[in-house]
């Protein structure tokens, strides 16, 4: 919700202006009673149920266990924002190398800006019981290493550190995990100095950011909260911003494609917080936006990666925000869905094998592909991508066997979270297991998890890999 500057808030601080500039005249009745002032505090605290595990009944509260009340009316998630989340597949770091590699090899250098934990940020706003039982030291040390480590695989890593135990304008809400607009303000400043300093030049652009209100965010703690004790917290409101540019520079009429671009999570795409925004007027430069709320760590990427825009014009420089905990929920199966995505899987390619099926129903795998007869392909798994197109384009989960020269069989399995739009494309590294890597696919056999008509069809490509 915005509220116009010239409204609400901003219309009683002027009303209150406008009594408190009496004339000498009026000063004459100071007798009358004075007009009366009622703070606002908060009422109370967290109920007991906040503290039991099991109350958190569902997976989406599970996400929230256990809640932590800070001071003047901060919460906290304990195992998401006061405790380290690592990685769950330790392999996954190899592959980031390589989506560095393959990136630079189309002229895009990645930008990451990885979300730091919140209680870190806002440390101060922790009771000092709470701060003895948890380790923010220990966060720090934990969030400096990782900066640290993606750094070594090729990418530009913007340290967040400089916002440790935070003061001044919250960088974060008060009962949300999001970060505040000056919070985005802050964030986008450091990431502009970090382009600058490494040396891009984008063509320049004259944005300019101005307050056009307040927004209010209740904050999804506030909800949590709300289910489990009953309890009510108030809107949290905060500046609302714009940024344009002057009519003069036309950003979409014959000129080129940004150089820049933007992927990332609800932090990224959420106008009211207008990251977007900040980082265009601090770079002075275009961006192109491609970030959208609810991708995770891999889902804005994937999209964009696929797209004409990207295809045709691949950006100089791709600034990735993400929340550091998404780590946790990405393995190698991730990663190499992406990687063919740089150059296209199996699009403009020589097929080596094609083959088309209808699905089957009841869970079983369908064939789609055979290698076979005079026409066998003896080319290795690991110089190959196999490509799958649904003609259903929300088939969002599928699972798919592949079966090598050796007689090993390998079960791909691969997931698009719904805010992710692929249109029932599935591009695939096949070389998981170490004794397949030099022998040929004889055989793709596939079904979708996702529920779909009997009459949806699939394509099978293989192609050599760039």
């Amino acid at each position: 919700m915005i509220i116009p500057r010239t409204q609400g808030i901003a219309g009683v601080l002027l009303a209150t202006a406008a009594a408190v500039a009496t004339t000498p005249a009026r000063a004459a009745e100071a007798a009358q009673p004075a007009t009366p002032v009622y703070p606002a505090e908060t009422c109370c605290s967290v109920c007991p149920k906040v503290y039991d595990r099991d109350a958190y009944i569902s997976e989406y509260m599970r996400g929230y266990r256990i809640i932590v009340e800070g001071t003047d009316g901060w919460l906290f998630r304990s195992e998401a924002e006061l405790q380290w989340v690592e990685p769950a597949d330790d392999t996954i770091w190899p592959q980031l190398r390589r989506l560095a590699d393959a990136l630079k090899a189309r002229g895009t250098q990645v930008v990451m800006y990885p979300q730091p934990p919140r209680g870190l940020i806002e440390a101060n706003n922790l009771n000092p019981e709470d701060l003895k039982q948890f380790d923010i030291d220990l966060l720090q040390k934990r969030y400096s290493d990782l900066v640290a480590k993606l750094r070594g695989l090729g990418f530009i890593v913007v340290d967040a550190s400089v916002f440790s135990r935070h003061s001044g304008d919250p960088y974060f809400f008060k009962r949300d995990g999001h970060w505040s607009p000056a919070g985005a303000r802050e964030a986008a400043a450091v990431i502009a100095k970090q382009i600058k300093e490494s040396g891009f030049e984008l063509p320049p652009v004259a944005f300019q950011t101005k307050q056009i209100g307040v927004a209010g965010a209740r904050g999804t703690l506030s909800f949590v909260i709300n289910s489990l004790c009953g309890l009510k917290y108030p809107m949290e409101f905060k500046p609302a911003f714009r940024t344009t540019a002057p009519a003069s520079d036309d950003l979409f009429g014959d000129a080129e494609a940004p150089q820049a671009a933007l992927i990332g999570t609800s932090f990224s795409a959420t106008p009211n917080y207008n990251f977007y925004g900040f980082l265009r007027e601090d770079l002075q430069a275009d961006v192109l936006q491609a970030a959208f709320p609810g991708g995770g760590f891999d889902g804005a990427l994937t999209q964009f990666l696929a797209s004409d825009l990207f295809q045709k014009s691949p950006p100089k420089v791709l600034i990735w925000e993400f929340p550091y905990q998404q780590l946790h929920r990405t393995d190698t199966a991730v990663m190499r869905r992406m990687l063919p995505l740089v150059n296209n899987g199996c699009t403009g390619k020589e097929a080596l094998l094609t083959g088309k099926t209808t699905l089957k129903t009841g869970g079983q795998f369908a064939e789609v592909l055979v290698n076979g007869g005079k026409s066998f392909n003896s080319v290795p798994a690991k110089d190959v991508w196999l490509e799958l197109q649904f003609s259903d384009p929300n088939i969002r989960s599928v699972s798919a066997e592949v079966w090598y020269g050796n007689g090993k069989v390998q079960t791909i399995n691969s997931e698009y979270n719904v805010y992710t739009k692929m249109s029932g494309r599935y591009v695939f590294e096949t070389n998981y297991l170490p004794d397949t890597e030099v022998e040929p696919i004889v055989s793709v056999r596939v079904k979708s998890v996702t529920e779909t008509s009997d009459k949806t069809t699939v394509t099978g490509t293989v192609c050599k890999r760039v």
